[in-house]
């Protein structure tokens, strides 16, 4: 079906669909395009059943292994060691299918958002129907206030304004009529004859042709590009899948050669297949994905105390990978909020302050405070809120907020910030006589008032070229003078200043009449221009300066006009010299577009397809994209970005269910507090991978080397387990808590290419593994000398591997360097993790309960002690390894 309506005449199209412009179809036309094209309505695919999702957490190569070594676990007989590694998974399991549960929604919002009824014309009557129903060829009837039932090529129209923002993202309405359109490809925005399914008609009314229903919409393209792009595995998913991978080939390998070196030694067959399973289990921590998911909670919920809500765990480490930033402009890099910034006032510039709604600002001139009840500025002021249909009221939540076309808020909120209130004009005594509604075609607008002074004014605001051809004078200061070519001059050069800054630029003027039978467009007297837009967050320039300094690009990506988005550019200190809009994107092969992308930060006027091409593009050059959006249009390219990033206050549900990350206050600078929040949560993760990988080689080494010597195992299998469960969990999950490197912003992006064992990562921790297994091994052999006790051995080499391990969680906390101040105990967690593991290794040695099950003995005073003092000289020589800077880790 060809999609260029808008190249077509209304009589053209009209012949296409075979339909009569006056009376519509008939009803029996209408059922046969009913079977024909099927229901008005998107297709409702298939999401992910709670039973698949549940399924996934279970799909990780430590899982797997975990399973494994439960299974051989219960195949040796040994019952307990099963269970305790099972419930881990089970409770790891559960953890991350309740946090991820309310994933995979966007469909059915996608649905929730098609209109439910529609006026339209069949068989020359004019009937509400189930929007459902319609089909291509129905005449529909569009009014202020309605929702727009499918896409549709208007047929005529009576001052029609659309907000298009679910499809473009733009806020302002956009004014539609029946003229053709003579470029081939142009981007929705700029399609002035063609409604669309979602908009919603904020003025005037009109009737149109339906030439697309269902999946054949718009909207409905999005939904087949939402269900179409894949989720991307996110860097830290892709380094624990090597990681796992890395792992199974280590516990395999350990296993045979034990095996092996067993009986080479002479050791029996069964005893070196249950030595065998010890270190595989010793190989695997078995908390590591428990303590990975929690840390990522934590991570979690710092972001969500500074408005950035996560709703998938694995993206909270993603932000730290971030490289590039896309960015929508409208209400991310901006208020949203329009905003009249600038008068020009009888060859006079005039700021005016603050910023959005918020009814405070001054009115400077050469920085200097101008009295805005002076005569000339008085009467713009009063012109542009009186010429006004919108109104400004505070919201439910304390907020203002305009209710109608958000331009005409901006002169609303302007002069409010004189005084002057519009609600309470009536009351002032300004009498509203006779409204001619804007005209798109005419582009001006007038109203008759009675002045409280009981004169008449009819008073008019509209485009500059229009309105100055109607003005014969131009309001001097407080008198009235003639209008000359100087001064039109003039006022046409303010006018392109005006409009070079990205401005909006409207004209004012008046006339006093006698009846509103008078012409209301010729004779006027000019009060001034405004410059209106949607001014950049104040704190965006910052945010976006700051995320250059960590090496992270921004990217502009808006369906505004070119000229706007280039102005914003320039005042949040991004290159507008490249600008690329989506015509001149849909006319690059693939090669050309991966050639832009690569150095051009604004793209403009682009739709759905453009932002999820951009997006693929970075990513094949290896980026990591967070991509930012509020409407429908986004929904494609925020699922397939590693980031998506909706807007809680503007965003559409559909927007919000297919991204990552919520923010609750639309504001980009918290992209860069959560970018800033991911970075510390890596760092964290690489603390306790370090930790526990040590910790697990120091157990591998011990026993180990107590088979090559030919000595009875120094530690049995549950003991193993309860190392890996207890005591090294505790701290571990401690160090998730660690409040960051201050200058984490300061560093490039990490490869995300980049393992997480590099080699100089494995040996960093075989060595420091060697040291705590030494003290263990060193310990065990001198108490199987004197005593020649293996009970009370065994014993004394737990406790002292489970001290050694839970004093060496401070050479992995904070730079790893042990400072006798304030800084040891800026990680209270980590304090109360010490208290806990002490406590807990208490009843591993002194309970009978444990006892029976961990094959321990209680230990006397001057064992204790022997066990203590050994215990703190790991951490006496790894300090002085960190402090000589040796195997420190490099740059990420």
């Amino acid at each position: 079906m060809n999609n260029h309506f808008y190249n077509m005449k209304v009589e053209d199209v009209s012949s296409k669909f075979k339909t009569n412009l006056e009376t519509g179809l008939t009803e029996q036309e209408a059922e046969k395009r009913q079977q024909e094209y099927g229901d008005n309505k998107l297709e409702k695919h298939s999401g992910i059943s709670p039973w698949v999702l549940l399924i996934n957490q279970f799909r990780n190569i430590i899982v797997i292994l975990l399973l494994v070594a439960t299974a051989i676990s219960l195949f040796m007989g040994d019952i307990v060691e099963a269970i305790a590694v099972f419930s881990v998974i089970i409770i790891n399991a559960l953890f991350g299918f309740f946090t991820e549960y309310r994933a995979e929604q966007a469909m059915d919002a996608l649905k929730k958002m098609v209109s439910t009824s529609a006026k339209v014309i069949r068989n020359g009557q004019l009937s509400e129907i189930p929007a459902e129903k319609l089909v291509p060829g129905d005449i529909v009837v569009l009014e202020e206030g309605d929702s727009v039932p499918a896409d549709a090529r208007v047929v005529q129209s009576d001052n029609l304004g659309v907000i298009e923002a679910s499809l473009t993202g733009e806020s302002e309405s956009v004014d539609k009529n029946t003229t053709p359109l003579q470029e081939e490809t142009l981007a929705v925005g700029d399609r002035t004859n063609m409604v669309y399914m979602s908009t919603v008609v904020v003025r005037g009314n009109g009737r149109a042709l339906i030439t697309g229903t269902g999946g054949n919409t718009e909207i409905g393209k999005v939904s087949n590009m939402l269900e179409e792009a894949e989720d991307e595995d996110t860097p830290l998913e892709k380094r624990m899948a090597r990681l796992g991978h890395q792992l199974a080939g280590i516990s395999i390998a350990l296993a045979v050669i034990m095996i092996v070196v067993g009986i080479l030694v002479g050791r029996p067959l069964v005893e070196m297949l249950e030595t065998s399973i010890a270190l595989a289990i010793a190989a695997v921590p078995e908390g590591l994905v428990a303590v990975a998911t929690i840390t990522l909670a934590i991570g979690m919920n710092r972001m969500a105390k500074k408005n950035a809500i996560i709703r998938k765990l694995p993206a909270v480490e993603t932000l730290g990978s971030t490289t590039v930033i896309c960015s929508d402009k409208t209400g991310t890099l901006t208020e949203n909020e329009m905003t009249l910034e600038e008068i020009w006032l009888n060859g006079r510039n005039i700021k005016v302050t603050g910023v959005g709604y918020q009814p405070e600002g001054d009115f400077l001139e050469n920085n200097n405070k101008v009295n805005p009840k002076e005569a000339g500025l008085n009467k713009l002021l009063l012109c542009g809120a009186l010429c006004n249909n919108a109104v400004v009221n505070r919201g439910e939540e304390d907020e203002w907020e305009v209710i109608g076309d958000p331009t005409e808020g901006a002169l609303v909120v302007a002069a409010r910030k004189m005084g002057f209130i519009r609600q309470q004009a009536q009351e002032k005594g300004y009498k509203e006589l006779k409204e001619i509604p804007f005209s798109s075609a005419e582009k001006r607008m007038a109203i008759y008032y009675k002045m409280p002074d009981d004169s008449s004014d009819v008073l008019v605001k509209g485009s500059p070229a229009v309105i100055l051809e109607s003005c014969s004078h131009y309001l001097n200061e407080d008198h009235v003078s003639p209008l000359d070519d100087i001064f039109k001059q003039k006022t046409i050069r303010a006018n392109k200043e005006l409009a070079g800054k990205g401005l909006r630029v409207l004209a004012l003027a008046y006339k006093p009449v006698q009846s509103t039978d008078e012409d209301p467009y010729s004779d006027l007297i000019l009060l001034g221009l405004v410059g209106i837009m949607d001014p950049p967050r104040q704190e965006a320039k910052d945010a976006i300066d700051n995320a250059e300094k960590a090496g992270i690009r921004t990217i502009m990506i808006t369906g505004d006009q070119k000229e706007t988005a280039q102005s914003i550019a320039q005042r949040l200190g991004l290159d507008s010299d490249d600008v690329l809009t989506g015509n001149e994107l849909h006319k690059l092969s693939k090669a050309e577009l991966a050639d832009e992308v690569g150095h051009v930060d604004i793209f403009a006027r682009v739709n759905p397809k453009d932002k999820l091409d951009i997006v693929e593009e970075l990513q094949k050059k290896g980026q990591i994209v967070a991509m930012t959006g509020d409407g429908v249009n986004d929904a494609p390219a925020l699922k397939k970005a590693d980031i998506g990033v909706s807007m809680g206050k503007s965003g559409t549900v559909v927007a919000k269910e297919a991204s990552d990350m919520v923010l609750t206050d639309d504001n980009f600078a918290t992209i860069i507090k959560a970018v800033q929040g991911g970075r510390v949560i890596f760092e964290n993760i690489n603390k306790f991978i370090h930790y526990l990988f040590s910790c697990n080689i120091s157990e591998i080494i011990v026993i180990f080397f107590a088979l090559l010597i030919g000595v009875p195992l120094p530690l049995v299998a549950l003991q193993i387990l309860w190392l890996n469960l207890v005591t090294d969990v505790f701290p571990a999950l401690s160090l998730g808590w660690e409040p960051g490197d201050r200058n984490v912003m300061d560093k490039p992006p990490r490869d995300p290419d980049r393992a997480i064992l590099t080699n100089r990562f494995k040996l960093r921790i075989l060595v420091q593994g060697a040291v705590l297994a030494a003290a263990t091994l060193g310990a065990y052999l001198y108490m199987l000398n004197t005593t020649g006790d293996i009970g009370v051995a065994r014993s004394v080499a737990f406790l002292t591997l489970a001290l050694v391990q839970l004093w060496h969680a401070f050479n992995v906390h904070g730079d790893g360097i042990i400072e006798f101040n304030r800084t040891l105990f800026n990680n209270k967690m980590l304090m109360g993790a010490v208290v806990l593991v002490l406590a807990l290794q208490a009843l591993a040695i002194y309970t009978p309960f444990l006892n029976r099950i961990l094959q321990t003995v209680p230990l006397n005073a001057g064992t204790l002690v022997f066990a203590l003092l050994i215990s703190f000289v790991p951490i006496i020589i790894i300090q002085i390894m960190n402090r000589l800077n040796f195997l420190r880790e490099e740059p990420s």
